[in-house]
């Protein structure tokens, strides 16, 4: 089969929908996007249109984006949480 497939999408009460792929979440639309998402999904290829949704992938097959440079790592960088000196206590 070519072009897109693994993809899959859940809707939730609150509207947003979540698109998967290959079982783990690739992008999260909500209000207006999410909307115009499920209209989509009527009238073309699903898996085409999860694709678009979520956007580029690189060679790997993962879903490129989120935050890159210093400090955008899954822990942060630090800045929030300042070093502790703990002292033994004498006597």
């Amino acid at each position: 089969m070519s072009g897109p497939n693994g993809f899959d999408y859940r809707t939730r009460k609150n509207g947003e929908v979540h698109i998967f792929h290959h079982g783990k979440l690739a992008k999260m639309l909500k209000d207006e996007d999410a909307q115009k998402f499920l209209a989509a999904i009527k009238d073309g290829d699903p898996q085409q249109i999860m694709d678009d949704a979520v956007g580029t992938q690189n060679s790997t097959g993962r879903v490129s984006g989120g935050p890159t440079g210093p400090g955008s790592h899954l822990h942060g960088n630090g800045a929030g949480h300042a070093p502790t000196q703990f002292r033994r206590k004498t006597g």
